[in-house]
């Protein structure tokens, strides 16, 4: 499940990237902000994937308790 919703992350991410990238190409963001905005979208990416990580240890620690 960890692995799957690591997927789903990264999916959102890449579509979040094409979009910012297809509002440059059509000038309405500048470069500078699809550069911005992408770096905002990889660090919530980021974010997101360690409290997924966090809670599969946590999971796991209690599964492995007997």
């Amino acid at each position: 499940y960890a692995e799957a919703g690591r997927v789903s992350i990264r999916n959102i991410r890449r579509d979040a990237m094409d979009h910012l990238k297809k509002l440059e190409k059509d000038g309405t963001i500048s470069q500078d902000e699809q550069r911005k905005s992408g770096a905002d979208v990889q660090s919530l990416t980021d974010e997101h994937i360690r409290k997924v990580d966090e809670l599969l240890q946590a999971k796991e620690k209690d599964i492995l308790q007997v």
